[in-house]
């Protein structure tokens, strides 16, 4: 995915939680689960802003140039761990954080030079690419915005 590509997918990021915010300001719905057996929405927006200062934090540094990153964490447990402080917020604080943490994400995305976006890195045996990593990250984000709609209508 090009750069500007997502650079504009977050921004829609950034709208679409606004929306959510508004829609939901009011309501308990943000904490009741979507269906039998998973998460809410404020679960699924704190997830989402948990796995961009993930990225931001330990990932975006070494994504250089023939770079081996690290496993990721323990997944579900990150998760857990996600959705349990979703559990203990107000669903207005968890959009604040979720659009900032994408804001400061996008920042550092935005200043990322060609050769810095096209450079080729490696997760497990995978090789990537800033373009291949953020397009997976906003096809991530489509997934999630498709459960949240679906709940909502």
């Amino acid at each position: 995915m090009e750069q500007q590509q997502v650079l504009q997918a977050f921004d829609d990021y950034e709208v679409y939680m606004e929306s959510l915010q508004k829609t939901l300001s009011e309501s308990d719905d943000a904490h009741k689960p979507i269906a039998d057996g998973k998460w809410s929405i404020a679960q699924m927006v704190m997830h989402l802003a948990e796995w961009d200062r993930f990225i931001r934090s330990e990932r975006l540094p070494h994504m250089e140039e023939g770079a081996h990153l690290d496993p990721l964490p323990e997944v579900d447990e990150f998760n857990r761990r996600a959705i349990d402080k979703a559990d203990t917020m107000d669903f207005s604080s968890i959009v604040t954080q979720a659009i900032e943490e994408r804001r400061l994400l996008r920042e550092r995305l935005a200043s990322a030079t060609p050769s810095q976006w096209n450079a080729v890195f490696y997760v497990d045996d995978k090789n990537m690419t800033m373009g291949r990593y953020f397009g997976d990250l906003t096809e991530h984000d489509a997934h999630h915005f498709k459960q949240i709609d679906t709940f909502l209508t």
